[in-house]
């Protein structure tokens, strides 16, 4: 996508004055105000952990981020593996997982900083889980990679956990609809910044663009931003039906997930328990 169709976030950033280009929200500084920003998401994390609490034997979680899945796993007092590709995030991660209030249960707790359709692991795991539809970054390539993967490090009683987006359900998604707003939003961090949270759609390539827009304020009334972009596709859940099918894996349930946060675009989103 070429960001100068986005808009509504370049119309933005301009009144702003905010002259350069929005970095990689996985970047450093993207990765802290993404963790900060995700904080109080409670989204699928009962449906996660209600599937979870099902399986015995260690976890491994895929695209663990900075931990937002992790705690609610930790809780269960099983080894987890955590996989993520930021190193940033995974520094995050590590702080926390050594306190008391992150990890009551002193659960054994293994980083690893791999991407999630690369990663090398020899062991078994009852659960392997890939939340907040993560799945959605990845290439038809990098999905094949991953279900491979997860079958191989997947215990013979064991259970993939996945949560996907229903990208067929949600209106405004369609060959004529081209790039189109599909939500802006405006919250408060604190009690001296604002987040403005833009998202654009492209049917046509089945890709969706989210912007984040963070704005601090300094004594005296001036202020600074600063924008960082995510561009992730969406991916037919057919599609990724078959994907799974090819890899040997089989979806025995799909739950809905109730939605929490408070992004722009509240579709309908699954957890499919697979093995």
């Amino acid at each position: 996508m070429n960001i100068a169709s986005d808009k509504t976030a370049d119309a933005i950033l301009r009144v702003l004055g905010h002259v350069d280009p929005p970095e990689d929200l996985y970047s450093v500084s993207g990765s802290r105000l993404y963790d900060q920003v995700t904080a109080n998401d409670l989204t699928e994390l009962p449906e996660i952990l209600g599937a979870a609490q099902r399986t015995s034997g260690p976890i491994l979680e895929l695209a663990a981020g900075s931990g937002r899945i992790t705690r609610p796993l930790l809780a269960l007092g099983r080894p987890v593996t955590a996989v993520d590709s930021s190193p940033e995030m995974l520094s995050l991660l590590r702080e926390r997982v050594a306190t008391r209030a992150f990890n009551p249960r002193a659960a054994a707790v293994r980083l690893v900083e791999a991407d999630m359709s690369r990663f090398e692991l020899d062991d078994a795991y009852g659960c392997v889980v890939l939340g907040a539809s993560s799945i959605t970054l990845l290439d038809p390539a990098g999905r094949h990679e991953l279900f491979r993967r997860v079958r191989k490090c997947l215990a013979p009683e064991g259970r993939f956990l996945l949560t996907v987006l229903n990208a067929d359900g949600n209106e405004g998604y369609g060959e004529d609809a081209g790039w189109n707003d599909g939500g802006t939003t405006v919250s408060t961090i604190g009690e001296d910044s604002f987040l403005v949270t833009v998202e654009n759609r492209d049917p046509v390539n089945g890709a969706r663009r989210v912007t984040m827009i963070h704005v601090c304020f300094n004594e005296g009334g001036t202020y600074r931003s600063s924008a960082y972009t995510s561009e992730v596709a969406f991916v037919s859940n057919d599609l990724i039906e078959e994907e799974i099918a090819s890899a040997g894996l089989r979806i025995f349930e799909r739950r809905p997930v109730r939605i929490t946060s408070g992004v722009p675009g509240q579709y309908d989103v699954e957890l499919w328990v697979c093995g």
